[in-house]
């Protein structure tokens, strides 16, 4: 009977401490699921913050100014050759930025190079490049003594999370009768950096609207040529201006001089509040006030 009970117990023991094995087994199973789960959940977590920053990341621009004069005059003081170039640069979203600087860049090209349609140079090259015209200029033509000037300054006009509006005024003399100054516009898509067109924010009736407020304003009668009264549209069609800029709560209708009329008659300017217009813009972006 004692080794009856003796094995029953031996048995009893080896049954307790299987169970204790299979307990330890388990819980050393489940925490690794624990700890699995926990580092999967960790990664989720940190993919979803990831594309949030990525989500908030917007254009940000500092400024840069590039300046050169002939012998190092000062313009202040009186006759002297200079150009001085303040423009914006874009950070933040890499693709984006880089195409807006690019257009940025191309546009101070055109404007100071503009007798050279392929031209690759970078702002510092034109720079160079107008004091080293004008010393050939000069030498050309000892006789000649009047000196150039070339100022272009570049500023963000309207920015929200889509849709960028830079503005740049240039005034620049290279000798003839008169000068040239300008005012541009430059609009872009703050997600992509693409450049936008006036046909990518405006409707087709825009232009109607636009041409009824100038025919009223410069007394040309409706139906008769746009040109009737001495402006110069293209094929006597009247056309919306390559410049149109935005503001917070307004849009701005720019034509430079010659552009629309002779040099005289200066430069051609309507401004809309975007109130009035809204039913003409395509992307709401450009209706948001901030």
């Amino acid at each position: 009977m004692i080794n009856k009970c003796t094995a029953l117990l031996g048995n009893h023991k080896i049954a307790v401490t299987f169970i204790q094995i299979l307990i330890r087994i388990a819980v050393r199973k489940l925490w690794i699921v624990l700890v699995v789960a926990g580092l999967f959940f960790s990664c989720k977590n940190d993919e979803k913050d990831e594309k949030i920053e990525t989500e908030n990341t917007t254009i940000s621009f500092n400024s840069k100014t590039l300046e050169k004069s002939l012998d190092d005059c000062e313009p202040e003081q009186g006759e002297c050759t200079f150009i001085s170039i303040n423009y914006p640069i874009a950070f933040g979203k890499d693709d984006a930025a880089a195409r807006i600087n690019k257009s940025i860049q191309n546009f101070i090209r055109n404007t100071v190079d503009y007798e050279d349609e392929s031209s690759s140079k970078t702002p510092q090259e034109l720079v160079d490049n107008f004091i080293a015209n004008y010393q050939e200029t000069a030498s050309e033509f000892p006789e000649y003594e009047l000196p150039w000037e070339a100022t272009i300054t570049g500023k963000t006009l309207f920015q929200n999370e889509n849709m960028i509006c830079l503005q740049f005024n240039t005034d620049m003399f290279t000798g003839g009768a008169h000068g040239y100054r300008s005012v541009n516009y430059l609009n872009f898509d703050a997600k992509t950096g693409k450049k936008l067109q006036n046909t990518d924010l405006f409707t087709a009736q825009f232009r109607d609207f636009v041409e009824h407020r100038f025919r009223e304003k410069h007394h040309i009668p409706e139906g008769s040529n746009i040109n009737s009264t001495g402006m110069f549209f293209e094929n006597d069609e009247f056309h919306l201006p390559a410049n149109i800029g935005f503001s917070k709560s307004e849009v701005i209708l720019h034509y430079n001089a010659y552009e629309i009329a002779p040099y005289a008659a200066g430069d051609f300017r309507m401004v809309y509040p975007k109130s009035e217009i809204e039913q003409f813009l395509k992307t709401s972006s450009a209706k948001k006030q901030a």
